[in-house]
C-alpha cells in the first residue's frame, strides 16, 4: 500500500468513518414480548433466499455466495450464487465450491479446546502459563490470566491483531510456525485480566496452540481428526492444502482485476485460517443443534461443553451480552429479543456470517467473495421474515437520575482496540446523556438502568463501574469491544475549569495529544508559527513525515521539515511563492482553515454547499473553507455571529487555544462529517 493510500485510510477512519451507534449496537438476548415459535419450512426459505440474492445491491457486493440453513436436524436450504469465476461463469457448487470464512474458525478451534477440557485435560481455570513452555507472562497484575479468559477474549491483553506480515502475496515466501508466532509476538497483559471485553484475535490463536500443546499433534491434524472427519466435514481445513485452495472462487478487486494469490503466515492460523463449503457448514450446524452428535450417534463434545458455548459467560450487563465459548452476540438492534450465538469472519476477499437460534434448532450459514457488509444484512433480513420481534433493553419506566447524578458518566471513552475511535459522553440537565463520535454522530440516550441507557435508535449503551463504584468502561459504537474511560485531565495554571477554552484543552491533554502541567501555563493567547500549526496537525493523525528532500528552499533548518514536505505531498499545502513556505511566520486563521479543509477531503470529506453569510474580510480563495468549517462547527468560541452574519476573524493570526480547538474537533466533531 502506497503512503498517500495509507494515510487517506488512516485518515478516514479517524476524520470521517468513525462508527455510528446506529449501525452496531452490541448483541441479542435483550428481553422481548413473549412470540409464537413460528412456522419455516424449505420453500419459503428458498423463496426467502432467492428473493434476498436476486436485489441489485447485493449482486453488487460479491461475485460468489454460498448460504446453508438447517433447522430440526435436517437442511432447509443450501444454495449458491453467482459465479466463482468471471471468465469461465462456473456457477457456485455448496457441495464443492469452498470458502475462506475467516474468524468462524474460532469456533471450531474452541471445540478443539473444549473436547480436551471434557477428557480432563485441560482445566478452564488454568493459568494460561502452564501450557506455555516456561514462559511467564508480563502480567503486573496479582491476578492470573486462565483459559477462560482466553475464550470471552477477558485477558487484559494489549492488542495484537494481523498485520501485513500474516498474508504472503509472495506464496514462495515461507511461513513462520505457530509457536514462532506465538512467541514472537506475545502481548503483555494492560487490563486487569477478566474485567473487560476486548475482541481479541491472539487470544485465539493461542487457544490453537494449547491444543496443539496438550494434544501432541499438529492443530491442522487435530482438527481433522477430532472435528471434521467425525462430522464428515470433508471438505474443511485450517491449511492451506491446494485441494482446498483450487475451490476457492476467484477474488477481483474493485476495478475488475484479478487479486493476488495469498497464503498466511503461520499457514496454519487458528483465529482465521479454515476454509470450508456450505454443504460442510450445514453438517457441522445440524450436529451442534442436535447434542453435537455425530451422524454415527457419538457426540464430539460433552453436553455441559456444548450448553458452555451457548451461554453467554462475559455480560457488560444481563441485557448487553458478549460472548458464549466460541460465539460472540450478533446485532442487538437485528436480534429481536432472541436467544442468538454468532460469529463474523473477514479475511482480504471474504465475508462470512454463522448464527443459530439454539432453543429454535436453526442455524445459518453465509459466504461470499466480499468484503462488505452483506451477511449482516442478511441476518437482520432473515430475523425480520421469520423470526420478527422487538428487543427491549432495561425497565423503560426506570425513574432517570437527575443531570448531576449522570456527571458520573461523562468524559471521553477511548476503544480498547481501535485506539482510535472515541466516544464522548455529556450529561444533560433533563437527566439524558448525549453521545458523539470521530464522525461527529451525536445521539440523545434514556436511562432504563443504573448502568443502562438507550439511545433514539433504540440501541443500548451499557457502562461498566469498578470496584470503587466508578465508571471504567463502556460498550456502544463497537460490539467487539469495550471504550475505557480516560482519566481527568491534569490542566495547566492559565487554564481554569470555566476557562471557554478547556473543553478542548483538558480534552486534548486527557487523550495524550498535549502534556498537561498544572506548574506551567498552556499559553493559551501565544500565536502558532506556520511550522508549529503543520506539525501538531500532522502529529495528531500520526501521518509519517516524508523522507524525501523539502521542496521548499526555506525549511532546512526546521524541525518540522519533513512534516512540512508530507503535508505538500498529500497537497495541504502549496508555500507562498517562489519556493518559500515562511515556517516561522505566524499563520492566519483563514490559512489554517483551507488546511484543515484538504485534511478532511483528503480523508474522503465531500463539503456541501453553504449557506454561510461571512462577515468582511475573508479573502476570495479562503471564503469555501472558512464556511465549510464553520458548517462543521470546527472552531472555538472566537467566531460570533451577528445578525446572521458570522466573523470567522480570518485576517488574525491563529493562536494556541484556537488551534486546540480545532484539533479537538476535528478528533470529536459536534456535526456529522458521514456524508
Amino acid at each position: 500500500m502506497n503512503m498517500k493510500k495509507a494515510v487517506a485510510c488512516m485518515l478516514a477512519m479517524t476524520l470521517v468513518l468513525g462508527i455510528p451507534a446506529v449501525e452496531f449496537a452490541g448483541a441479542g438476548v435483550a428481553k422481548a414480548a413473549e412470540a409464537a415459535t413460528p412456522s419455516v419450512n424449505s420453500q419459503e426459505m428458498g423463496t426467502f433466499l432467492d428473493r434476498f440474492f436476486s436485489g441489485n445491491a447485493v449482486k453488487n457486493h460479491a461475485d460468489a455466495i454460498a448460504v446453508s440453513v438447517v433447522k430440526d436436524g435436517s437442511v432447509l436450504a443450501e444454495k449458491g450464487y453467482g459465479v466463482t469465476d468471471r471468465v469461465t461463469k462456473k456457477g457456485v457448487d455448496t457441495k464443492n465450491t469452498t470458502f475462506r470464512v475467516g474468524s468462524v474458525s474460532k469456533v471450531f478451534t474452541v471445540i478443539g479446546l473444549m473436547q480436551l477440557v471434557d477428557q480432563g485435560k485441560v482445566s478452564l481455570s488454568d493459568n494460561i502459563e502452564k501450557y506455555l513452555g516456561g514462559y511467564k507472562l508480563n502480567n503486573p497484575f496479582n491476578k492470573p490470566v486462565t483459559v477462560e479468559m482466553l475464550l470471552t477474549h477477558s485477558t487484559g491483553f494489549e492488542v495484537r491483531d494481523p498485520t501485513e506480515a500474516n498474508i504472503l502475496f509472495d506464496t514462495t515466501q515461507k511461513p513462520v510456525t505457530l509457536k514462532e508466532s506465538i512467541f514472537s509476538n506475545f502481548p503483555p497483559v494492560v487490563r486487569e485480566p477478566g474485567t473487560s471485553y476486548m475482541y481479541d484475535n491472539f487470544a485465539s490463536e493461542l487457544v490453537g496452540y494449547i491444543v496443539q500443546e496438550v494434544s501432541g499433534e499438529p492443530f491442522n491434524d487435530y482438527m481433522i481428526k477430532h472435528v471434521f472427519a467425525p462430522l464428515g466435514m470433508t471438505s474443511s481445513g485450517f491449511d492451506m492444502s491446494k485441494e482446498l485452495v483450487d475451490r476457492l472462487p476467484t477474488d477481483y478487486d474493485i476495478s475488475g482485476n484479478k487479486q493476488l494469490d495469498y497464503i498466511l503466515s503461520p499457514e496454519v492460523l487458528p483465529e482465521g485460517s479454515m476454509i470450508t463449503t456450505a454443504e460442510d457448514m450445514s453438517r457441522f450446524m445440524i450436529a451442534f443443534l442436535q447434542d453435537a452428535k455425530a451422524p454415527d450417534g457419538k457426540a464430539i463434545l460433552s453436553k455441559a461443553s456444548l450448553e458452555a458455548m451457548e451461554t453467554y459467560h462475559l455480560s457488560i450487563n444481563s441485557d448487553v451480552p458478549d460472548m458464549t465459548y466460541g460465539f460472540e452476540a450478533p446485532m442487538l438492534t437485528g436480534s429481536n429479543g432472541r436467544h442468538i450465538i454468532a460469529k463474523g469472519g473477514s479475511i482480504p476477499g471474504f465475508e462470512s456470517y454463522l448464527f443459530m437460534i439454539p432453543d429454535q434448532n436453526i442455524g445459518v450459514f453465509v459466504s461470499a467473495s466480499s468484503e462488505s457488509e452483506l451477511s449482516i444484512t442478511l441476518f437482520s433480513e432473515f430475523m425480520n421474515q421469520f423470526y420478527p420481534g422487538k428487543s427491549k433493553f432495561g425497565d423503560s419506566e426506570f425513574k432517570a437520575k437527575s443531570g448531576l447524578e449522570l456527571k458520573k458518566f461523562e468524559g471521553i471513552y477511548t476503544d480498547l482496540r481501535i485506539s482510535k475511535m472515541l466516544t464522548s459522553i455529556q450529561a444533560n440537565e433533563d437527566g439524558t446523556l448525549t453521545s458523539s463520535n470521530n464522525a461527529g454522530v451525536r445521539m440523545k440516550l434514556k436511562q432504563v438502568g443504573e448502568l443502562l441507557f438507550v439511545d433514539e435508535a433504540g440501541n443500548p449503551m451499557a457502562f461498566k463501574a469498578d470496584d470503587k463504584g466508578d465508571i471504567a468502561y463502556i460498550k456502544y459504537s463497537n460490539p467487539g469491544s469495550y471504550a475505557a474511560k480516560i482519566p481527568p485531565a491534569q490542566g495547566f495554571v492559565d487554564v481554569p475549569k470555566d476557562h471557554p477554552y478547556a473543553r478542548y484543552i483538558y480534552g486534548l491533554e486527557s487523550l495524550g495529544i498535549i502534556a498537561g502541567d498544572l506548574n506551567k501555563p498552556f499559553g493559551v493567547e501565544e500565536k502558532v508559527t506556520r511550522e508549529a500549526f503543520v506539525h501538531e496537525i500532522i502529529h495528531q493523525f500520526a501521518v509519517p513525515p516524508s523522507s524525501s528532500n523539502p521542496i521548499f528552499k526555506d525549511v532546512g533548518d526546521s524541525p518540522y521539515k519533513a512534516e512540512i514536505q508530507v503535508a505538500y505531498e498529500m497537497g495541504l499545502l502549496s508555500g507562498t511563492g517562489i519556493g518559500r513556505f515562511e515556517p516561522n511566520r505566524f499563520i492566519k486563521r483563514e490559512e489554517a482553515a483551507v488546511f484543515v479543509m484538504k485534511l478532511l477531503k483528503f480523508s474522503g470529506y465531500q463539503n456541501k454547499e453553504s449557506k454561510t453569510t461571512l462577515a468582511a474580510g475573508t479573502s476570495k480563495w479562503a471564503e469555501e473553507s472558512v464556511k465549510g468549517l464553520i458548517d462543521l462547527k470546527i472552531h472555538g468560541p472566537e467566531v460570533t455571529v451577528t445578525d446572521g452574519t458570522v466573523n470567522y476573524n480570518s485576517k488574525i493570526e491563529l493562536n494556541k487555544q484556537e488551534l486546540a480547538a480545532i484539533m479537538y474537533l476535528l478528533l470529536l466533531p459536534e456535526k456529522s462529517l458521514l456524508q
